[in-house]
């Protein structure tokens, strides 16, 4: 078994959990959030001429800012040029998937698959049924995707478009009902990423001056539809994820954050953002949880938001 560079320490990532992808590249957890194989570390350069990215949150690593190691300028404009070669290629490889994935409008097929079954499903988890269908949520019986160990699996999985403003796809995200790892029961379409974007609860809609941002595209839905007045609710795929939500809502007058219980770090982070602007709702339990099973209602989450920090 080949054995990861130990210069991968140097620049704050673990050898020991970085597995070799091919001959150009070593797959190991992101240092921002996490995961088992999502961090690429691209090693075909002489060290420490390496650059690296996360493919769900974005986080990058350029070995040569954190080494201290004498460069020449040719060799630095060289890494550069490829690195940013290699991110055209992606930008270019993700809009070509996009616009595979809009043109057969699956998630008008995804949608309409779905049984009184999969409708019942959404609903007792708090999206009544013309939600359901105004934001075309759905359900696929077989969604292949890659375990930890680039063994290929198959499950069945309710599916949840991801639009922007004017209903533009950004990215679809399937909720796998029989995860091999319970705790990976969430993926997102190959190519088109997830923690790079954020949910928009009401895509009809722009981003107004007072904005709801929930962990988890679920929650969002249940928190604009039950609980908000004259919000704006949109989502990021996790906690380790609000960036892009917090950078597409840099500018607005207030924003609450509702993240998941035990959440402490990404909420200071939040906070440090904008401290003026963000304030923090730190509830007892999930919030879709807490309206479905612990009667928290519109009235009540108001009152919260009104004290909150």
């Amino acid at each position: 078994m080949k054995t990861a560079p130990v210069q991968l320490q140097e620049i704050g990532l673990d050898p020991h959990a970085f597995k070799y992808s091919d001959e150009k590249s070593w797959r190991g957890p992101c240092v921002a959030c996490g995961g088992n194989r999502r961090f690429v570390m691209f090693t075909d350069n002489e060290y420490p001429l390496w650059n690296g990215y996360c493919s769900v949150c974005g986080y990058e690593i350029k070995a040569w800012e954190k080494v201290r190691k004498p460069i020449s300028p040719e060799r630095l404009a060289a890494a550069r040029k490829k690195q940013e070669r290699e991110e055209e290629e992606r930008i270019a490889y993700r809009r070509a998937k996009l616009a595979e994935f809009s043109s057969q409008e699956l998630w008008e097929e995804y949608s309409e698959r779905m049984t009184e079954k999969q409708k019942d499903y959404w609903n007792d988890q708090g999206i009544p049924y013309e939600i359901q269908n105004y934001l075309r949520l759905g359900w696929t019986s077989e969604r292949k995707y890659y375990d930890d160990y680039k063994n290929l699996q198959s499950s069945p999985a309710y599916t949840i478009p991801w639009f922007g403003q004017n209903f533009h796809l950004k990215t679809m995200q399937y909720r796998l009902i029989n995860p091999i790892n319970i705790k990976d029961k969430y993926r997102f379409e190959k190519g088109l990423g997830g923690g790079v974007h954020y949910f928009m609860a009401d895509p009809s809609e722009p981003i107004g001056d007072k904005v709801i941002i929930c962990e988890g595209a679920k929650k969002a839905i249940v928190t604009w539809f039950w609980l908000q007045e004259k919000f704006t609710v949109i989502a990021s795929s996790s906690n380790n994820t609000i960036g892009a939500a917090l950078k597409a809502t840099k500018d607005c007058g207030l924003r609450y954050v509702v993240l998941d219980p035990n959440s402490e770090m990404w909420e200071r982070k939040a906070k440090q953002s904008n401290p003026k602007t963000t304030k923090i709702v730190s509830l007892p339990y999930k919030i879709d949880d807490a309206y479905l099973h612990y009667g928290l209602d519109r009235r009540k989450f108001m009152r919260i938001l009104d004290t909150s920090l």
